[in-house]
């Protein structure tokens, strides 16, 4: 079977995500099953080997004028991530961040580079001692103002032309320092019905992006 193929990434999955036990209920049977003790130690290899600590060094290597942030959640997806972000100033007063990111599966040698954008608003303040202080180049707000309200994240997988020169080299990172290749976008969606995702919390069944990756991959820290 074609590594990569619909077939063998559905079987990555069954790996390691039980059958059995009703989707849509909090049950936590399935915990003591093999498929999730096979997760559970896919995890603890991810967190205490050393290549993601190599990637992230390579990172500041490679972008030292960019901002780079660690958007693991451990345990809760399946998805070690990393991300590169600026924020510019809008003509309303707003700023847009712009986060370019990878998801690198903890379960399959596989990996995602995505886009985020999120529009920062100000919330103004008459009192000096409660406003930001201000930041470095490239963060949110200035000393007139701090910011509270977030729009939601907008996520793409085409990502602009603005963008695409840091996208090929966050990939050119990924596949020289984890040996990973590109997730076959094309098969992102594939339901996979029955299978129990502990930290899903999406409606239906649970799809190969959700089980391999995470079922939140717009929301970043």
């Amino acid at each position: 079977m074609t590594e990569g193929s619909q077939e063998s990434l559905i079987e990555f999955a069954q790996r390691y995500y039980p059958t059995g036990f009703p989707v849509e209920e909090d049950e936590p049977a399935h915990q003591r099953t093999p498929e999730h003790a096979r997760f559970m130690a896919a995890w603890d290899k991810a967190l205490n080997g050393t290549h993601w600590k190599n990637l992230m060094k390579e990172l500041k290597r490679a972008f030292p004028d960019e901002n780079i942030g660690n958007g693991t959640q451990p345990y809760v997806s399946a998805c070690m991530r990393c991300f590169l972000y600026r924020t510019e100033p809008l003509p309303g007063g707003e700023r847009l961040a712009t986060r370019i990111a990878a998801a690198v599966s903890v379960l399959a040698p596989f990996y995602i580079v995505y886009v985020t954008t999120q529009v920062w608003h100000p919330t103004y303040t008459e009192y000096p001692t409660a406003a930001a202080p201000h930041p470095k180049r490239g963060d949110a707000g200035d000393e007139s103002f701090h910011l509270q309200h977030f729009s939601s994240p907008q996520l793409t997988f085409d990502p602009p032309a603005t963008v695409r020169q840091e996208v090929n080299a966050l990939e050119h990172q990924i596949e020289e320092v984890l040996g990973y290749r590109r997730f076959p976008l094309a098969f992102a969606g594939v339901a996979l019905p029955g299978l129990q995702v502990g930290f899903f919390n999406g409606e239906g069944p649970p799809t190969l992006l959700d089980a391999l990756f995470s079922d939140n991959l717009a929301y970043l820290p």
